[in-house]
């Protein structure tokens, strides 16, 4: 089959979440517990200060599980077909191998991290619920103010972090125009920057866990770290900046786009296309039997 068919692709998908139904049940029901765990022990910590910070820090603390948890799922996301019998049933399958590795990647890539964010989204739910009870019952915070203002608006102890962990995880912050009169193609370059950025993120992840049988997270994330590195000492070194914003008497009125932006607007998208062509060209290698530590045989 070497056409792509839509249908297939759909039944290919459905049969990976029919499959991994009961551990996907398990993950989640675990990384609930996790978020409200860690928003009691946070609040236990915490009890002395006002709401904002705590729901500040919560948001903090949801945003490093949020991206921490969905590379590790990007980067095991065969851990799906792991299974020697899954492994058979999934190869064995009438789809073609585009139509069954674009579902293992949006299964991991999508599916899984709406499950985390689900996740997140009933933990800190229990954790309101839980102040709002003990507010309407009369509990004391320890003599504590029951709310505090920000910006116009209350903040009580049982307030939802779920905004400022969206304002967290949102890659593109909003300029406001009081504070910001760059001209556009500064701040195209900045979102093409950024979004290449993390496609190139996303492609290194599918790579490592396409190639790597074990320990692909942390193998993908030591050589991402690496990368980050020599990628910053190179920029100091070499005394190089990419957007330089210039000031005056507290407002940007001009922006500077380096040559090194241009360069990686280019080079991060052709990385990560060559990073999924590598993973599919593995994936297309996949046997029932591989090796202890990776997915592909190099001496085939």
């Amino acid at each position: 089959m070497n056409s792509f068919s839509i249908n297939r692709f759909g039944r290919t998908l459905r049969w990976l979440q029919n499959t991994n139904f009961r551990m996907m049940l398990a993950w989640f029901v675990g990384m609930v517990l996790l978020v409200f765990m860690g928003e009691m022990i946070a609040y236990s910590l915490m009890k002395g200060l006002d709401p904002d910070y705590m729901i500040r820090r919560i948001a903090d603390f949801g945003t490093a599980v949020m991206y921490i948890s969905s590379l590790a799922m990007i980067s095991c996301f065969v851990l799906s077909i792991r299974d020697k019998r899954k492994r058979v049933g999934f190869l064995m399958l009438p789809s073609s191998n585009l139509e069954k590795y674009l579902s293992l990647v949006i299964y991991a890539s999508v599916i899984w991290i709406c499950c985390i964010f689900l996740a997140m989204v009933v933990g800190d739910s229990l954790r309101m619920a839980w102040f709002w009870v003990r507010d309407i019952y009369g509990y004391t915070y320890e003599g504590l103010s029951r709310a505090v203002m920000i910006n116009g608006e209350l903040v009580y102890w049982y307030s939802s972090a779920l905004p400022r962990l969206l304002d967290n995880l949102n890659p593109f912050p909003t300029y406001s125009s009081e504070y910001y009169s760059i001209d556009t193609l500064f701040l195209v370059m900045k979102y093409v920057i950024v979004s290449s950025f993390l496609l190139w993120m996303h492609s290194l992840y599918t790579l490592g866990g396409t190639l790597l049988r074990k320990y692909a997270f942390v193998t993908t994330s030591l050589l991402f770290i690496l990368c980050l590195v020599l990628f910053i000492k190179s920029m100091h070194y070499f005394e190089l900046n990419m957007f330089q914003i210039h000031h005056e008497q507290g407002h940007a009125f001009s922006g500077e786009i380096g040559t090194v932006a241009y360069v990686l607007a280019v080079l991060l998208p052709l990385l990560s296309a060559f990073n999924y062509w590598a993973s599919y060209r593995i994936f297309k290698g996949f046997q029932l039997i591989t090796n202890k530590w990776l997915n592909y045989d190099f001496h085939k």
